[in-house]
């Protein structure tokens, strides 16, 4: 009877034992749900840390968009996250697609961008759960991590226009293979900020490059190409970003007769800010002459007129030369620009080059001088060493290109390879440090910026399949912002143009832009540029922290409340990992 007691006391306690175990690695691969701030790339070696929250605190503007990632740490299957609605307790609520989850999808990069970019995979194309365009389900839901990675979902708050301010909480449901109630808290601020950006934006996109990229790249049904197109502008708008090419159409021929039935079909909600979008009223900032060859006097007579006459002559200008003399001869440009001018005298001409470059060749009157970020104030060992920006008048543009990282297949003194040189600029490469895909903006404003000019949009588009690869001139995601969002490849039934992180990094700049231009406009322009040159302090140390970001935020919204009169309220927002330490491991 001992002995049987015994063996059932033994029994007992193996038993006891082996659950235990099993409880401890059931709950050691248990999949971690975190939150970090938007800034920060979430790559699947991102790991959560003892200081990462499991909640979200943000402050936003009216008309303004915040978001953060929620992050899945598996091993987990089957997950899926819903947030229906934001309130503030009194009745107001933040719903519909005022909030939008995407899925962010992984890219292969296989190539570093310059001296600092990283290969592996990163997050950058963002695929809907129901997009904001034409209100469809798509496949961002359900998805699996793999044991030990990380995955992350993007939540996009705008809050809308008319949103009284004060506090708004809501809760993004984690469901499936992790489960997790996310608490959500927005501060929505008791001012508002502009649907069309006080900063100008020219960015580029081929007249097939929507085309190229959803199987039709001669654009062979026009109805079609024009509606998909329109579907890219309105999602750039959405992001603050003027695509300035919105209509194919060339409206006037050479000797200036016109038909403008197509191009203001296609173009003019964009114009008049009609459109559909999230931004009420939004419009573009910058439409470019199109025409059959330079512009002639003829040509940009009727361009302005038809322009002048539908309430839009503030956004046209005349690409003049792009990159002298690479496509054009500087011996042309005085000619192109005095058709312009016989023409409208009005409509300003731009040419991608420095003063100086334009003066040693005889070129005096450019109207908007458009130069590289890189040679508004190059680093000791550039062409142009030390901010050039007093030797240039109140309108000028400028522009990132492949020098963020080093010109691969350009040539020249700018090459691949001198990562001394390549690093610390503002870039467009999904391989790098999310504050620096949205720096350009911020330092538009502290060196006096009119405008940003971007080459391209789409042109991954016309180099293969762009969900795999991106890399043109050294550096992955130069010249393209969105993916071609098929139904094959991410459900649903309308084609649609899929965002990606970069250009929400160029949103979240935009707006930021418009807290340093807003403060400035209400007599706080010192201090506005103290905190602008506090976070990105030159063009190349376009570096910083979600942390600092967020600080400088808050410090803005505080001066624009106490210049109206206003309280700012307490806030603190997201910023976990503020030193960037894991982005490129």
């Amino acid at each position: 009877m001992k002995k049987l007691h015994l063996s059932v006391l033994v029994f007992n306690a193996v038993t006891a034992i082996g659950a235990l175990v099993a409880t401890a690695a059931q709950a050691q691969s248990a999949p971690t749900i975190w939150v970090a701030p938007a800034a920060q790339k979430i790559r699947p070696q991102t790991q959560p840390d003892a200081h990462s929250p499991t909640s979200a605190t943000l402050a936003a503007a009216q008309n303004e968009f915040e978001s953060f990632h929620v992050v899945v740490t598996g091993q987990a299957t089957g997950v899926s996250m819903a947030l229906t609605q934001l309130d503030d307790g009194k009745g107001h609520v933040i719903s519909g697609r005022d909030v939008v989850l995407y899925r962010e999808a992984l890219i292969n990069v296989t190539l570093p961008s310059g001296g600092d970019g990283a290969t592996g995979l990163w997050p950058d194309a963002l695929v809907p759960d129901v997009d904001p365009l034409v209100g469809e389900k798509r496949n961002a839901f359900p998805f699996d991590v793999a044991a030990g990675q990380s995955i992350a979902v993007l939540v996009d708050v705008h809050v809308p226009q008319g949103a009284p301010a004060g506090t708004y909480r809501g809760t993004v449901s984690v469901t499936g293979g992790a489960s997790a109630q996310v608490p959500v808290q927005v501060t929505v601020w008791d001012f508002a900020m502009p649907s069309t950006s006080s900063l100008r934006s020219a960015f580029g996109m081929a007249w097939n490059g929507p085309c190229m990229g959803h199987g039709d790249g001669a654009c062979s049904n026009a109805g079609a190409e024009a509606t998909l197109r329109a579907r890219y502008v309105q999602t750039a708008l959405d992001n603050r970003i003027s695509i300035d090419l919105p209509s194919t159409a060339v409206p006037v021929d050479p000797a200036g007769g016109a038909d403008w039935s197509t191009f203001d079909r296609d173009a003019g909600p964009f114009l008049d800010g009609r459109a559909n979008t999230r931004l009420s009223g939004a419009r573009l900032t910058s439409a470019r002459i199109t025409a059959r060859g330079p512009t002639t006097a003829a040509v940009s007579a009727a361009w302005g007129q038809h322009f002048r006459d539908r309430g839009w002559h503030d956004a046209v200008y005349d690409y003049t030369c792009d990159e002298p003399p690479m496509t054009c001869a500087w011996a042309d440009i005085n000619g192109r620009i005095a058709q312009v001018k016989a023409g409208d005298p009005t409509i300003p001409t731009v040419v991608t080059t420095t003063i100086q470059d334009a003066q040693k060749n005889g070129v005096p009157g450019i109207d908007i001088y458009t130069p590289l970020v890189n040679f508004m104030d190059d680093k000791p060992n550039g062409t142009f060493p030390g901010s050039q920006r007093a030797s240039y008048g109140p309108t000028v543009w400028w522009y990132q290109s492949c020098m963020s990282f080093g010109c691969a297949g350009i040539g020249g003194a700018y090459t691949a390879g001198t990562s001394a040189y390549e690093s610390g600029w503002p870039t467009m490469a999904i391989d790098a440090d999310g504050t620096r895909n949205r720096a350009m903006e911020w330092l538009s404003f502290a060196y006096g910026m009119s405008g940003e000019l971007y080459y391209e949009t789409t042109q991954a588009y016309f180099s293969g399949d762009p969900w795999q690869n991106q890399y043109n001139f050294g550096g992955s995601g130069d010249g393209t912002v969105f993916y071609p969002g098929t139904p094959a490849k991410i459900g649903g039934q309308t084609e649609i143009p899929v965002e990606s992180l970069r250009m929400k990094m160029v949103r979240d700049g935009m707006e930021d832009f418009e807290l340093l231009q807003m403060a400035s406009k209400l007599g706080q322009g010192a201090q506005a540029m103290q905190i602008a040159r506090g976070v990105y302090p030159r063009t190349f140390q376009a570096s910083s922290t979600p942390a600092a970001l967020e600080s400088a935020r808050a410090e803005l919204a505080a001066l624009i409340l106490h210049a109206q009169g206003k309280t700012a309220p307490a806030t603190a927002t997201t910023a976990a990992n503020p030193s960037n330490e894991s982005l490129s491991e």
